[in-house]
C-alpha cells in the first residue's frame, strides 16, 4: 500500500522516534507539536544517527529519511493524513482536547489513533464525531526495536479501520496484538504490578534496588530489572498506570507503593529526571 501520509500529534519522544519509524520505511509523515522546538532537526538528526549505530536505519539513508519529514506547529497541517497517531502527554484533558481540532480538519483520515498506555480508547473515542475510525495503537518504547503493537479496539471502532492499521503495521515490520479494550490492555497489566512489586520489596528493605534488580535480570532472564524499567518509562507514569488500574478495576492489588508516591513528589521521577531509584547525575 504506502500511497499515504501519516500523522503524529505530539513530537515528544516517542512522537519523534515514530515519525523517524514511519520515515524509515519511506512514508512520509507530519509531525505536529503545539509549539515549535527551536533543536527539533538537530534532535531528529541525532536521534537518526543513534539508529543507525544501532543497525536500525541505514547512515547513508538519514538524508532521505529527513526528507519525509514536515515539522509543523500548525495543527490543520495534518488536515491531509490518512492515518494520525496522538501521541501527546499522558492526560486525559489534554489528548481529548488534541483528539477534538485533530478530528475537526482531518474529516478524510481513514483513522484516528491514540498510542495511550493505559486510557479508556471508547472515552477518548467519545471526543470525536467518528468514533468508528477510532482506536489505540499501543507503541512500546523505544518503537524503532521493539516489535510488539497493542491494538486496542473501542467498543465503536469499525472492521475498515482495524483492518487499514494492520496492514499498515505489518509494512512498517510490527508485530501486531488485536485486543479489546481492558484497563491496562496486557502487557502494562502484567508489568506494573510487578514494578510496584519491587518498589514494597525496597520500601520494606528486603533488598536494595541493585539486588532486587540483578534478580530478575538473572533469575527470570529479564534484560533490565523492574526498578532500573521504572526509572526508564518515568517514575510518575509508573504512578499513574497504576492509579489509573486502581480506578478503572477496584482492585486493591494495584495500589501503588507510598515510596513510589513519595519519589514522585519529590520530583525523583528517574532517568529523565536525573534521579529516580538510582542517580544517573554525572560527577563533577
Amino acid at each position: 500500500m504506502q500511497n499515504y501520509i501519516v500523522g503524529i500529534a505530539g513530537a515528544g519522544n516517542m512522537g519523534m522516534q515514530l515519525a523517524l519509524l514511519f520515515a524509515s520505511r519511506g512514508i512520509s509523515a507530519v509531525i505536529w507539536n503545539h509549539k515549535m522546538q527551536p533543536g527539533f532537526a538537530n534532535d531528529f538528526n541525532r536521534l537518526a544517527i543513534i539508529q543507525s549505530r544501532l543497525g536500525l536505519v541505514n547512515k547513508e539513508q538519514i538524508g532521505a529519511i529527513t526528507e519525509c519529514i514536515r515539522y509543523t506547529n500548525n495543527i490543520t497541517s495534518m488536515a491531509g493524513c490518512d492515518f494520525i497517531i496522538e501521541a501527546v502527554k499522558e492526560d486525559k484533558q489534554v489528548k481529548s482536547a488534541v483528539l477534538k481540532q485533530i478530528d475537526s480538519i482531518a474529516t478524510d483520515a481513514k483513522v484516528i489513533a491514540t498510542n495511550t498506555s493505559m486510557l479508556s480508547i471508547t472515552e477518548l473515542a467519545s471526543f470525536t464525531e467518528k468514533p468508528g475510525r477510532f482506536l489505540g495503537v499501543h507503541f512500546f518504547n523505544p518503537p524503532m526495536s521493539m516489535k510488539l503493537v497493542e491494538v486496542i479496539k473501542g467498543e465503536l471502532t469499525s472492521d475498515e479501520a482495524l483492518a487499514f492499521v494492520l496492514q499498515v503495521l505489518g509494512e512498517i515490520n510490527k508485530h501486531p496484538v488485536v485486543i479489546p479494550e481492558t484497563p491496562g490492555f496486557i502487557v502494562n497489566r502484567l508489568l506494573f504490578p510487578m514494578i510496584n512489586e519491587a518498589v514494597f520489596l525496597l520500601s520494606e528493605g528486603i533488598a536494595d534496588a541493585k539486588t532486587i534488580d540483578s534478580c530478575m535480570r538473572q533469575g527470570a532472564n529479564h534484560p533490565m530489572g523492574p526498578l532500573e524499567l521504572a526509572d526508564l518509562i518515568g517514575l510518575d507514569i509508573c504512578l499513574s498506570i497504576l492509579e489509573t488500574l486502581v480506578e478503572e478495576t477496584g482492585d486493591g492489588k494495584y495500589r501503588p507503593a507510598p515510596l513510589l508516591k513519595k519519589y514522585v513528589r519529590a520530583g525523583k521521577l528517574g532517568k529523565k529526571a536525573g534521579i529516580g531509584f538510582y542517580s544517573y547525575r554525572k560527577r563533577s
